[in-house]
């Protein structure tokens, strides 16, 4: 497989697990199901691609921590910008000094930290073994 494309599907994988319980709230509280159906097909072809790497992700210290971190950091930003009084109104403030601060601090934790580097490096290693060819 590409490395590119490795990048994007270990991308997509984290990023939408961890993101999926304050999106769920948000669009529970807004009264959007439909789109919660939707959002919801998308995190089981995640948490498919997650369980398909889960011995890769549990081989390396730390990174199944910084991982559930992440997913409380962004999820309880995204509820509490649903909650507040203010997400009525002007709900763009709130979003942008809670949620979009923590959505940097977790791209760190998952993508740029030590932990991170290695389960890319393994990630890659393990997506990109030769086939055996027949003989």
């Amino acid at each position: 497989m590409n490395s590119k494309l490795l990048d994007y599907k270990l991308t997509f994988t984290l990023s939408i697990l961890m993101m999926y319980p304050g999106v769920a709230f948000l669009l529970v509280s807004n009264q959007r199901i439909e789109k919660l159906l939707v959002f919801t097909l998308a995190v089981l072809i995640g948490g498919f691609l997650f369980y398909q790497s889960y011995n890769i992700f549990k081989s390396v210290q730390g990174f199944l921590k910084r991982f559930f971190i992440s997913t409380f950091l962004v999820s309880g930003s995204l509820c509490i910008v649903a909650i507040t009084p203010e997400a009525k109104n002007a709900s763009a403030g709130a979003f942008l000094f809670l949620f979009i601060p923590s959505l940097f601090i977790s791209i760190y934790l998952l993508y740029k930290s030590k932990p991170a580097l290695k389960v890319k490096a393994l990630y890659k290693r393990a997506y990109n073994k030769p086939l055996k060819q027949d003989k």
